[in-house]
């Protein structure tokens, strides 16, 4: 997100600052959306976000940033985010990922929409949680990002605990605990390769007797982008597993991106996906896509599709 400079302005009233900065940015989006009664309706959408840093004595440096639509969130720690960065690494909190996603992630999706991101898998903190009582009830969370390591980066969370849940007067313990490692792979200096990476991270839920276990892998070869990623939940129901892969070539302008996830065993979709967008410079972009949520054991698949372009200022 390219982003406007507002103000560079000395703090001459606090000791221990020494400058402030703060700039502005955003996105949008605008286009047409197909329904799976092939309903069709137009969807734009536009975000405001701002971004204040300030250096600190010692070598460290404070900031946050938040969108204009979670103001409201940015009190309570629910939405945007701060962060305290020095030679320790960078503590951040807020409305930020856990450990294991900041680590292993998603693979990529379809549609300047997003198509309800049936392309992401479920951690057991965020939107996605497995427990749909506690969704958004995580935050806020504080992230860790330890000093790189050569080729790893490390990550350690932890979750909100004993928040009140929107759908229930009872307070409910939502405390989890996240660790997750990211690394570069030595091959990816070689001459058609242009990165790879794998990634691990383990995620406890000790109140509720949860553990996740997910991994990821990824890999950039002349114009091809390749991610998987797989987790095991152990719960008191059993194991419950999910996998995703995502697969996209670009030549130019032009990029293709296709993917195949199921974590329908906890409480998602099996979904299949695809897409084509065309890249108009200057952070603008045309997307297509189509998704399917594939229907368990009916012939109700669920088929939505896309068309419109992204922006970014």
């Amino acid at each position: 997100m390219r982003k406007i400079l507002l103000a560079t302005t000395a703090l001459g009233m606090s000791a221990g600052l020494a400058m402030a900065d703060v700039t502005v940015g955003g996105d949008g989006r605008m286009g047409v959306v197909v329904d799976n009664d092939e309903n069709m309706k137009l969807s734009s959408r536009v975000r405001i976000s701002f971004t204040a840093s300030a250096e600190l004595d010692g070598g460290m440096t404070a900031g946050g940033s938040i969108r204009a639509d979670n103001a409201g969130g940015g009190s309570s720690g629910t939405g945007g985010s701060v962060f305290l960065m020095g030679a320790f690494g960078k503590l951040s909190a807020g409305d930020v990922d856990p450990a294991a996603k900041a680590a292993v992630g998603h693979v990529d999706g379809v549609g300047y929409t997003g198509l309800g991101d049936l392309h992401e898998i479920s951690y057991l903190r965020g939107a996605h949680s497995t427990d749909a009582g506690k969704e958004n009830l995580e935050d806020p969370t504080l992230l860790y990002t330890l000093p790189k390591m050569g080729s790893v980066q490390v990550y350690a969370s932890v979750g909100q605990q004993n928040v009140e849940g929107s759908t229930t007067a009872q307070e409910i313990n939502a405390e989890t605990f996240a660790l997750g490692a990211h690394m570069e792979l030595p091959f990816g200096d070689m001459e058609m390769m242009d990165k790879a990476w794998i990634a691990g991270a383990l995620e406890s839920a000790p109140d509720d007797g949860e553990a996740h276990l997910v991994v990821g892998a990824g890999v950039s070869a002349s114009g091809f982008t390749g991610k998987i990623v797989a987790g095991t939940v152990d719960a008191d129901g059993g194991a419950q597993n999910q996998f995703a892969i995502s697969g996209g070539y670009s030549a130019g302008q032009i990029g293709t991106t296709v993917f195949y996830a199921d974590d329908t065993e906890m409480g998602g979709a099996e979904a299949v996906g695809a897409g084509l967008s065309w890249a108009l410079g200057g952070g603008a972009a045309i997307k297509a896509g189509v998704a399917t949520e594939v229907g368990q054991g009916t012939d109700d698949d669920i088929r939505t599709a896309d068309l419109g372009v992204t922006f970014s200022f």
